[in-house]
């Protein structure tokens, strides 16, 4: 049991004496009849009674037509395959013209494109480019130095404002 929770009448406050005193009035309605109430106030139907069923009837209307729609494209494009099986050159024709009439390829590639110095390293390890590079004798100067980090509680280096 609680600590706070009195054991006797006498143990009550003024006030939890006064809430342990307020009962339902009698004559008032029901809990059956407030859930009645509440019940058929929910069922009521104001302006938006036909906006539910018109949204499913319009939806599924979409659907529908949406299944005659591809059930038509894939008829079409069943007749259209047969009727390019049926046209199929033989294989010893010779191919169309428009091919024959395409330019030749305009890049030439150069000795140091990328893809050319890819095959000189696949061919030769030895003849990559980073075995072109002469090694430098002394080591790669530092980075210049770059702006000043501010922490957390130093005063010294504020910009000027």
């Amino acid at each position: 049991m609680h600590a706070d929770t009195p054991r006797h009448e006498d143990d009550l406050s003024e006030f939890e004496r006064r809430l342990a005193g307020w009962q339902p009035a009698p004559s008032g309605a029901g809990a059956d009849a407030m859930l009645f109430a509440a019940g058929l106030a929910a069922g009521r139907r104001g302006r938006t009674r036909l906006l539910w069923p018109a949204v499913c009837a319009l939806l599924a209307v979409q659907a529908a037509g949406l299944t005659v729609w591809a059930l038509a494209e894939r008829g079409e494009r069943r007749a259209l395959a047969a009727r390019l099986s049926e046209q199929a050159p033989a294989p010893d024709a010779a191919p169309p013209t428009f091919v024959a009439d395409l330019p030749g390829p305009s890049y030439t590639p150069s000795p140091s494109d990328y893809f050319s110095l890819w095959r000189v390293v696949e061919q030769d390890p030895e003849r990559g480019p980073a075995a072109q590079q002469p090694a430098s004798p002394q080591a790669p100067a530092p980075p210049p130095p770059g702006p000043p980090i501010l922490r957390a509680g130093q005063r010294d280096g504020l910009p000027d404002l």
